[in-house]
């Protein structure tokens, strides 16, 4: 069967249809009385379900209409409405003809309940116009309607104001929203139509400026073009998760927006009406995750240096006592062979080459663990004659390093680990400025005086060592020189710089009263001038490894050497034993130990390494002198953050070694303690 259904509400048109759909009937609709009216004319219908209030033509006159037409006059017909109701509008719609009048909403079995009730009883006596007369009906027609219109236009008005209070409401919101986020609405065309007063406190454009398209201000930033993506998809009503943006201010700074957008969909044409936005500005929150990041990258790399330090540590234990083998027997050499300058000459040569191992291990170990060293007086070409051999091996034959080092230039108060990072940092900078075509590396020390009147940069007037580094390589950019010794400021690729070579550099020369200068072209080259106080004191000149030992040996004296490792006993027990002294030699520490406890008296001092088994050589120290109190230790060991001289002291251990230890300074400490 048949049923037009005549409602102005597209909601509740649907769902009549589809109740009715589903029950089986064949449904048919119009929006209004008028068009249902030609519709039914056209199509007629079983049954007529209509609303009363509607545009055009409402209910009332279409059952009126109805039941004048000669065609359609006997079909059922069902008021179905919640429009301001009452007995009278009841009473309206069976005179008028109506078949029944039902209120809505209506369970829907309740209302096909009604449906099938109606197109069974179809008493077609009942569906003709009541006999009152035409003006009696007109009255009370009128005279209902002009109520439930009346009610209309109230609920209207009092709908009206709500809705003018809302949007008084969300404007001042809106207007009054200021800090970090400002409003805005486009239209389908994404033309803005409304943009909030604190775009200019977030921005600094002013309104109009914003009117104009606030997509001109962004960045060259590849985020923007994927923001512009979600941007064209949110246009066509596809809407998209937050998303961000990089933007001018006005005053040419760079901020981060972050953007809500939600756009509205119209229920007719199912098309976008406008595109309503909420914009975050969220740039001091990325300045707090890139600082975050920046310190979780630190932290990394003194974890990094942390496990370098542990690994290096480990190693230069090892390393020591291998050195101390080569030292100590070639000094022994030294010692008892004929003085052939030929012989002599390469015995000097290794001594000299194990020397710089130490050094270079020395280096090595402060760098990886960052320790802190007492500045002294210090003569910086062998330091740079060192450096400079090194980046020799590391850097290709495309740069040429040339080095021009006055050999009279005198000392500076400074730590030679610092020195040396200074050139590997500076030295590695212009090696990366010159990779791709090459060029001329010059390191130059020579004195400089500052004269009083001199307006020499900054430089207080005194005398000063001054180290050039100088490169012809691809130079710094005048727009990024004043940053360059900013911490973590790079312009290298991810993974080959971390912006922190050159800040460091600075903290050292600060550090030691000095001053670092630079000048630099761009495509021509950068000069880096770093200047040092000289030394009010004189560096101590080291003695020659060729020249007589002239060691102070012992009368017979016993001493006890502890070590796990074999070969530095056996070397230790060489050089004591060539030294006139007596020696017990032991590599388990609870051996050394128990023997101590049964013959103390016997032993006049005792030569402990700190890393053994069983227990460390702090350890038996004191075990060493709880069982006698006077006895000397000297506790000879690598590199160790645990243990210094200044506590060793504190326990009673009588003199603190580095390995390794060369005959000259065994022979000199056992003489002080044992004489």
């Amino acid at each position: 069967m048949k049923i037009l259904v005549v409602e102005d509400d597209e909601n509740s048109r649907l769902l009549q249809h589809y109740i009715l759909d589903s029950a089986g009937y064949e449904v048919i609709s119009a929006e209004n009385g008028k068009d249902g009216l030609l519709l039914a004319e056209n199509n007629i219908p079983d049954l007529i379900i209509s609303d009363i209030l509607m545009p055009v033509m409402d209910g009332y006159s279409l059952c009126r209409e109805i039941r004048k037409n000669k065609k359609l006059y006997h079909i059922p017909f069902i008021f179905y409405t919640a429009t301001y109701t009452s007995d009278k509008d009841k009473k309206l719609a069976l005179d008028l003809g109506a078949t029944k009048f039902i209120i809505k909403p209506m369970d829907p079995m309740e209302f096909l309940k009604n449906v099938k009730e109606t197109l069974a009883d179809n008493i077609k006596s009942q569906n003709t116009l009541n006999e009152k007369s035409p003006l009696e009906l007109e009255t009370e027609y009128s005279s209902v309607l002009a109520s439930k219109l009346e009610k209309k236009v109230c609920v209207l008005e009092e709908k009206q104001k709500e809705l003018e209070l809302s949007e008084q409401k969300y404007r001042r919101l809106v207007e009054v929203l200021h800090e970090n986020y400002f409003f805005y609405t486009y239209d389908a065309s994404g033309a803005l139509t409304y943009i909030s007063p604190s775009f200019t406190y977030v921005l600094g454009y002013t309104k109009e400026d914003g009117m104009l398209g606030i997509m001109k201000y962004l960045t060259d930033n590849p985020i923007n073009k994927e923001a512009l993506k979600k941007f064209e998809l949110n246009l066509k009503g596809v809407r998209q998760s937050q998303y961000e943006v990089e933007i001018y201010h006005k005053n040419g700074s760079v901020r981060f927006l972050e953007l809500t957008e939600h756009p509205f969909i119209s229920n007719k044409s199912l098309q976008v009406e406008q595109i309503e936005g909420i914009a975050h500005d969220i740039t001091e929150r990325k300045i707090i995750e890139a600082e975050k990041a920046k310190l979780q990258e630190s932290l990394r790399r003194i974890e990094k240096n942390q496990a370098l330090g542990t690994l290096a540590s480990g190693i230069s234990h090892d390393f020591n006592n291998i050195l101390m083998c080569i030292i100590g027997y070639t000094e022994m050499l030294q010692l008892n062979l004929p003085k052939n300058l030929k012989w002599h000459s390469y015995i000097e040569q290794i001594l000299s080459a194990s020397k710089r191992a130490s050094d270079l291990l020395k280096q090595i170990l402060s760098f990886s663990r960052r320790t802190e060293q007492e500045k002294r007086p210090l003569k910086l070409q062998p330091i740079i004659n060192e450096a400079l051999e090194l980046l020799r091996g590391s850097m290709p034959r495309t740069i040429e390093i040339q080095n021009y080092i006055d050999k009279y230039s005198p000392p500076v108060m400074a730590d030679p680990t610092q020195i040396y990072e200074i050139l590997i940092n500076l030295c590695t900078n212009a090696y990366h400025a010159m990779r791709e075509k090459g060029g001329i590396l010059k390191v130059i020390l020579s004195t400089k005086k500052i004269e009083p009147n001199q307006d020499y940069y900054d430089i207080k007037p005194g005398n000063y060592v001054c180290i050039e580094v100088i490169d012809n390589g691809c130079g710094i950019e005048k727009n990024i020189q004043d940053r360059i010794f900013e911490p973590y400021f790079t312009t290298k690729p991810k993974g080959e710089g971390t912006g922190i070579g050159l800040a460091v550099v600075n903290g050292i020369v600060q550090n030691h009263n000095g001053y670092i200068k630079f000048y630099s072209e761009p495509q021509k080259g950068t000069k880096f001038y770093i200047y040092f106080p000289i030394a009010e004191f004189d560096c101590k000149e080291e003695k020659s490894n060729c020249e007589d030992l002239h060691l102070k040996k012992g009368k017979g004296e016993h001493i006890l050497v502890i070590d796990d490792d074999v070969n530095t006993v056996r070397i230790l027990k060489d050089m004591i034993v060539q030294l006139n002294y007596r020696v017990t030699c032991k590599t388990n520490s609870l051996e050394a130990l128990s023997i101590f406890k049964s013959e103390s008296s016997k032993f006049d001092l005792v030569i402990t390494d700190f890393s053994m088994p069983n227990i460390d050589g702090i350890t038996l120290s004191e075990e060493l002198l709880k069982v006698r109190s006077n006895i000397p230790i000297i506790l000879c060991t690598s590199f160790n953050e645990i243990i210094n001289e200044e506590n060793t002291k504190k326990i009673g251990i009588y003199k603190y070694l580095m390995k390794p230890v060369t005959l000259r300074t065994l022979s000199h400490e056992l003489s002080i303690i044992l004489f």
